[in-house]
């Protein structure tokens, strides 16, 4: 049994990986001073409620380094192992061909290992999460950069805070580009308006590249604007896929 766990800005997704299938998953918010006694209680309670065996091996990617020491602690605390930390210094199978790779998210190195091995490439791993990513990955496994810009949920909450009279909204599929009101207004504004800026990024890319990319959405907001764009394949658990493969490359 493999414990496999993503720590995000918004939320944090805790698998379990039993013969190359992960087959139970917990998502809680991300809280960075969460400590590693709360963090053993929601392993410990997690594992007791769904009857899985103690695992022998983790892996953690994490973009929250406040909150990374708890859940590392709490992993070696109840289970006895030391995690695995995915970063660009660990043996992922990608030739990352950037500068600065101390500031790629492990959560995008994850993704990339896992696109790369289940869908080959060359192509193109759009995250919408806190922030949604893009991440050009050649045939070759060579990482070779790709954009940042800010999520939905990012989005919609600014626009909620730095204004007087807009409502901050419930985030979901729009019904139509015409809105009634003022929510309706900032739904289509904000799905059908991040679909295209995702669109038109990955025309850039495409073109800057001149290579036919297969692309590949995951992320918590992806059933949002998936249905807006053009994409080849959509897996939710990409970044967990990504975790399993990074440990068996480790461990």
């Amino acid at each position: 049994m493999l414990l496999l766990i993503d720590i995000g800005n918004t939320s944090t997704t805790i698998g379990f990986c039993d013969n190359s299938s992960i087959k139970t998953i917990l998502k809680l918010k991300t809280i960075k001073d969460r400590g590693t006694e709360e963090c053993s209680y929601v392993l410990d309670g997690f594992i007791l409620r769904h009857k899985i065996k103690k695992p022998e091996g983790a892996i953690i990617c994490s973009v929250v380094p406040q909150a990374t020491t708890a859940f590392k602690n709490a992993v070696k605390r109840n289970f006895g192992v030391e995690p695995v930390m995915v970063s660009s210094e660990i043996k992922t199978g990608l030739k990352f061909m950037i500068r600065n790779m101390e500031g790629l998210g492990a959560d995008r190195i994850a993704d990339a290992v896992a696109a790369l091995r289940l869908y080959k490439g060359p192509l193109l791993v759009i995250d919408f999460g806190t922030a949604t990513t893009f991440s050009y990955i050649s045939s070759k496994g060579q990482f070779r950069g790709g954009a940042i810009m800010p999520g939905i949920r990012l989005s919609a909450d600014t626009l909620a805070d730095r204004t007087a009279k807009l409502p901050r909204v419930d985030l979901k599929k729009p019904v139509r580009a015409l809105g009634k009101d003022t929510a309706a207004n900032i739904l289509s504004g904000i799905i059908f308006g991040h679909a295209g800026a995702v669109e038109k990024i990955i025309s850039e890319i495409k073109r800057e590249t001149s290579v036919d990319l297969k692309v590949i959405v995951t992320g918590g907001y992806a059933d949002l604007i998936a249905p807006h764009i053009k994409m080849d394949y959509m897996n939710p658990f990409l970044t967990l896929e990504g975790l399993r493969f990074i440990y068996e490359l480790n461990a």
